[in-house]
């Protein structure tokens, strides 16, 4: 009778633990990961992507990875994009004079015009207590 109440104390410990390692403590109630991709569906696989924030300016960036995936941080490096209104914008910098074709490896090139604020038009608005993954579509044609 012990050595059952003590399984099940054990057992809803684990699952406790198991449940804050795989819900982490920064960025409960935000989205932490997004992808970015073309109109097409392929993704940006080469760059960073920032976004910044309407009403206070605050700015939120990563790394893309060669999937499309980013994980968006502030300047202390908590992941995740709080509510509010975002401008966005995807930065490549893509290098090869001095590579053969058949060594680029960037995936297709954002246009110039997605890394400035400015000019690029993408917005994103994350709602309270939203957790879903970001999305961004870079159009095919240029944003109005």
């Amino acid at each position: 009778m012990i050595r059952l109440g003590f399984v099940r104390l054990s057992t809803l410990f684990v699952g406790t633990i198991l449940l804050l390692a795989v819900a982490g403590c920064g960025g409960a109630g935000v989205p932490t990961a997004g992808v970015v991709r073309f109109e097409d569906g392929t993704p940006v696989t080469s760059g960073s992507i920032e976004f910044r924030r309407l009403s206070d300016k605050a700015r939120f960036a990563s790394r893309i990875s060669p999937q499309g995936m980013f994980q968006p941080a502030n300047q202390d490096g908590d992941i995740g994009l709080p509510a509010g209104a975002y401008e966005v914008v995807v930065v490549q910098i893509v290098l090869t004079e001095d590579l053969a074709l058949h060594d680029h490896s960037h995936g297709n090139t954002v246009p110039r015009r997605y890394a400035d604020y400015y000019t690029s038009g993408l917005k994103v608005d994350i709602a309270p207590n939203e957790v879903k993954r970001i999305e961004i579509v870079v159009p095919a044609e240029p944003v109005e």
